[in-house]
């Protein structure tokens, strides 16, 4: 048998799965085998096998996600750790990470700023902001002890310089006073009663999932604080369910009357991304 052979065989299991095939190949190239498309028709090791065969058994008889199969993930071109302690970032937060950067780029150019990661989880975004803003100094805070040794652990593998603090949600930031330019916060938005797919809640943290009967009560708490959190020119970013623009706008023109606002579309052409700006225009 041949990798090529290899590949065929797995896929075939995982589509009779009723699960994604795409995932076959994405855990072969990610294993480590060193084995590259111009090596796909050698003979396969007896290592490679059975390692290989023992992730497809994970996939389909736990129906445990390859990203935790593997403990990693791809972000932004970067390769973070994840396990089972840490939400799996998706595709839409790449996208809130590059308008944030834009955005930085717009109204602070090569000033030094001051940038929090709230609900930080594995640190994908707050890294991922220091790696592309060298002049951010960058905060990063999760409820979840074992996330913030992940974020370390991450850090630490990619060479960025980040400050963490473990409390519940905004909690640590205002218990020290500390003000931003930039807040970036990929909350938990899921309302507590939406069914899940069994590979989502099976797996990842719920307390990373479900955020109250409307999924909108952490950005009930931190609209509430956005003057506590915000320095006196700044902006904040979040990410949000694709059913909740109507709600979080109403939210905000009772909350936040007075600032600024923008929603964006993620590339499906889904309701994905909100902006609050506070005295930039």
């Amino acid at each position: 048998m041949n990798y090529n052979q290899l590949i065929k065989e797995f896929e075939n299991k995982v589509k009779e799965a009723n699960l994604e095939v795409n995932a076959v190949k994405w855990m072969f190239f990610y294993s480590g085998f060193n084995v590259g498309y111009s090596d796909l028709k050698n003979e396969v090791k007896e290592e490679h096998y059975n390692t290989f065969k023992k992730y497809i058994d994970l996939y389909i008889n736990e129906k445990m996600p390859p990203q935790y199969i593997l403990n990693k993930t791809c972000f932004y071109g970067y390769e973070y750790y994840v396990d089972e302690n840490v939400f799996i970032p998706r595709n839409e937060t790449e996208q809130l990470v590059e308008e944030t950067i834009l955005r930085i780029d717009r109204f602070y150019e090569d000033e030094n700023i001051d940038l929090a990661d709230v609900c930080c989880g594995s640190g994908v975004i707050g890294v991922t902001l220091k790696k592309e803003v060298e002049n951010a100094k960058v905060i990063m805070c999760d409820i979840n002890e074992k996330a913030i040794e992940i974020v370390n652990k991450n850090a630490k593998s990619l060479d960025a310089d980040v400050k963490t603090l473990v409390g519940d949600f905004i909690t640590p930031l205002l218990d020290n006073n500390y003000k931003f330019d930039v807040l970036v916060c990929n909350p938990p938005y899921i309302k507590n009663d939406e069914i899940l797919d069994e590979m989502v809640v099976n797996h990842e943290p719920n307390n990373a999932l479900f955020g109250g009967v409307d999924g909108l009560d952490f950005y009930k708490i931190i609209f509430d604080h956005y003057d506590d959190l915000i320095k006196e020119k700044g902006f904040m970013s979040f990410e949000f369910g694709y059913d909740q623009k109507d709600l979080l706008e109403k939210l905000i023109k009772e909350k936040l009357p007075n600032y600024k606002y923008e929603f964006l579309k993620d590339y499906a052409g889904l309701d994905r991304m909100l902006f609050i700006y506070k005295n930039l225009f």
